[in-house]
């Protein structure tokens, strides 16, 4: 009895587990579909290469040079009082 109970819980959560999954799968997939702007500029070279060493910093832990980006509009955001719009995305 304790063993079917404990195999239906568990099959319980398993199911909310996969419905969350796939509800932020769908979730996703809409924001990808919203437009996107190229934002950029020409700076000196070093710019570049510090970008890329902050990339390259183990507490960046692999993101790419837009995310990277990203939180540096964040911050800027911050900084004069307005949202802050980047939210992750690839």
């Amino acid at each position: 009895m304790k063993g079917s109970s404990l195999a239906a819980g568990l099959k319980v959560v398993a199911e909310r587990k996969a419905r969350a999954s796939q509800a932020k799968k769908e979730k996703r997939s809409e924001e990808d579909k919203a437009p996107t702007v190229l934002i950029g500029g020409h700076f000196h070279p070093e710019v570049h290469s510090t970008l890329l060493l902050i990339r390259a910093d183990v507490r960046c832990r692999g993101k790419s040079l837009k995310q990277v980006l990203g939180e540096a509009i964040n911050d800027l955001a911050a900084k004069y009082g307005k949202p802050q719009p980047y939210r992750g995305e690839d």
